[in-house]
């Protein structure tokens, strides 16, 4: 071997000296960032003898890294649990206590439980579906009376049981869970009461005269219940979602939202919305651009210029709407309840912030009514109280359909009622007269 070749040697013997010098003087002290535990790695103390040595210290998780080489992934795999790819999308939830889920768990979770919270429901009301039809069954056994024979032109499908409510002939049918009309039955489908109580077991009027139990009326559509708007029940989603009226949501049409949202029966169309009072009458609206009214004059949704109506306004920036009025035209039903009317100036009503009900009749019929009750002195010497309020409490009519729900559809019951098709009612009297 060559001069040349030893010294090199000795070159690379001693930096490889250095470099083991080096590491021991690095790892000759560990220390650590955890307090020093005055336990011993093993559960139970073993004594010494005297005069013995103690027992070398314990390094647990050490992991020798050399010089050069990246010791973060030897020692993340030796020391780091395993964490699993998650999506990065988390959702935060309190549920007895606060929990953060990942999105596509929540999700099944979410679906899961509202497919038991609706199988429970569902439950529940077939439940009490069965507890109205035994009430109304049982009171027809208790309290009926002999039938008069049938005539024998009589359909093989005609029910054999009938009872008489104010005067009127019906045929129970659907196990009783739906009343019709005798065919042979003159009176009017008017003339059949709205809400009747047969048994304790309530019964509401079809467009074609008839009643259907309340359990199948709050399967086809609302019910209103006492002290309550009208809700939508969970029978109507299980049964293909909501029956929507072709008629403006009033909330949304004075306030620009509601709170049912897409659950809501009515239609909300942002185009028809009622103008910011705020904006009209002070031209300024503390919500901005933030504002769910409209701020734009237009003669559609802007009252009618009192001052013009006297012949008194000289205001050629008036923002009011200049039209040809008498204070004894009736209010635009339109435009008080919606804020909203179509026909604009050429509308024969009169555009103005009030109640039409109470102004054009004296008396207002819905409950928490917020629109202005003007009383008028013309309107208080003309108004004439009819004896007979059954038609203006008809909830028919399209003028009322605040009130109460319209009249149920007897085409679109069958699919509510079931498969209840056989007449045969366990009844050994079964004519009653109310």
């Amino acid at each position: 071997m060559t001069t040349a070749e030893e010294q090199e040697l000795l070159a690379q013997i001693n930096r490889l000296e250095g470099r083991i010098s080096r590491h021991k003087a690095q790892h000759a002290t560990p220390t650590s960032s955890y307090p020093r535990s005055t336990y011993r790695s093993s559960p139970y103390h073993r004594g010494t003898h005297r005069g013995s040595r103690g027992h070398a210290p314990t390094y647990r998780n050490r992991t020798l890294v050399l010089n050069g080489q990246n010791g973060q992934s030897g020692q993340a795999r030796s020391d780091s649990p395993a964490i699993p790819n998650a999506s990065g999308s988390w959702v935060s939830r309190t549920d007895r206590h606060l929990q953060l889920i990942n999105s596509s768990v929540f999700e099944k979770d979410a679906q899961a439980r509202a497919s038991a919270i609706e199988e429970t429901q569902r439950q529940k009301r077939l439940q009490k579906e069965q507890v109205e039809k035994n009430r109304f069954l049982n009171y027809v056994q208790k309290n009926g009376n002999s039938m008069p024979p049938l005539p024998s032109n009589s359909t093989p499908t005609a029910s054999k049981y009938e009872i008489t409510v104010e005067g009127i002939r019906f045929q129970i049918t659907k196990q009783g869970s739906k009343l019709v009309r005798a065919p042979d039955d003159k009176n009017p489908p008017s003339a059949t009461p709205r809400i009747t109580t047969i048994g304790g077991v309530k019964f509401y009027r079809t467009k074609n005269g008839n009643l259907v139990r309340h359990g199948i009326a709050k399967a086809q559509r609302y019910v209103p219940r006492s002290g309550e708007s009208a809700l939508l029940t969970t029978t109507s989603r299980l049964a293909g979602g909501i029956k929507k009226v072709n008629i403006p949501c009033k909330t949304f049409s004075w306030t620009g939202s509601c709170i049912k949202g897409p659950n809501c029966r009515f239609v909300h169309d942002p185009s028809k919305v009622a103008i910011c009072r705020d904006w009209l009458f002070k031209n300024d609206c503390p919500n901005g651009d933030a504002c769910d009214l409209v701020h734009e004059n237009s003669e559609q949704r802007t009252p009618l210029c009192l001052h013009f109506a006297n012949g008194k306004c000289h205001n050629d920036s008036c923002p009011y709407v200049h039209a040809e009025h008498s204070q004894t035209d009736p209010v635009c039903r339109d435009f008080g309840f919606h804020g909203y009317c179509e026909r604009g100036a050429k509308c024969p009503d009169r555009h103005v912030f009030e109640c039409p009900d109470f102004s054009n009749t004296g008396v207002c019929k819905s409950k928490g009514c917020k629109l202005l009750h003007r009383e008028r002195a013309s309107v208080l010497r003309n108004k004439v109280i009819s004896s007979n309020d059954e038609e203006m409490a008809d909830l028919s009519s399209d003028e009322d359909e605040g009130a109460a729900p319209d009249d149920i559809d007897s085409d679109e019951v069958e699919e509510f009622i079931g498969n209840d098709d056989s007449d045969e009612l366990d009844l050994s009297k079964d004519y009653i007269g109310f």
